[in-house]
């Protein structure tokens, strides 16, 4: 059974939509972009642990993990997934499945599935699902799409260089990365620049340097990572 939901009042559209919809959808700008839009979509999550017990669903197929690896657990806990639960889908479908089974299971706060491109009646039922179970859901996919969807936002992001060390000068400082909100249905699009908050495990908006309204960006093709051991590509 679906609950009902609560009307609250609209966010206000000049600021960065911290509090994460049911569905939500993120795509890198580019191949090389993927560690950022990964980055982002856990902590699109972050929000839904801050309160709650459950644990986070991470659900990959073997096309991204022969493209991208396996995930570095230390990675993950430094953007707030310490407790996470890795399924390993071999197709899409059962990633789909398998995503969708968790969010409304209520078993989970929030869960992330590598997808290509899901269908709307699939992401429809994504969006269900975790409404049902009291929990957010994530689709992270490794480019920005044109196709339809049910998702309440869609991301773009791009990875930035690093910002200033505190303490050393010619230290990389924290990761940084530009997020492009191109749809949504609480107001209008907007772009951010953003970088990673080792108080909050999450990211903040960097001072000085947000900005709101989308700007032209060209995506060159671009090749990234590596693919898992084992891991055959057709010529």
């Amino acid at each position: 059974m679906i609950p009902v939901l609560t009307p609250s009042a609209p966010p206000d559209p000049n600021l960065f939509p911290r509090a994460t919809e049911p569905l939500e959808e993120v795509a890198a700008a580019t191949p090389a972009d993927a560690a950022a839009a990964l980055g982002f979509a856990l902590g699109r999550l972050r929000p839904a642990t801050a309160t709650d017990v459950r644990p986070l669903v991470l659900v990959t197929t073997a096309a991204w993990l022969c493209e991208r690896g396996r995930p570095f657990s230390p990675g993950l806990a430094a953007w707030g997934a310490g407790r996470l639960i890795w399924v390993r889908a071999e197709r899409e479908a059962q990633a789909l499945w398998a995503l969708e089974e968790a969010l409304k299971s209520g078993a989970v706060a929030g869960g992330l599935a590598t997808v290509e491109a899901p269908s709307l009646v699939a992401t429809r039922r994504l969006d269900f699902a975790a409404r049902a179970g009291g929990a957010v859901g994530v689709a992270l996919r490794v480019q920005a799409p044109g196709d339809l969807s049910a998702a309440r936002r869609r991301w773009r992001i791009a990875a930035r260089g690093s910002g200033p060390a505190p303490f050393d000068p010619a230290a990389p400082g924290q990761a940084r990365l530009r997020a492009e909100l191109l749809r949504r249905r609480d107001g209008p699009p907007g772009a951010w620049d953003m970088e990673q908050d080792d108080a909050t495990l999450g990211l903040r908006v960097v001072v000085g340097l947000a900005g709101h309204g989308l700007a032209a960006r060209p995506a060159p093709a671009a090749q990234s990572g590596l693919g898992e051991p084992g891991c055959e590509r057709a010529a």
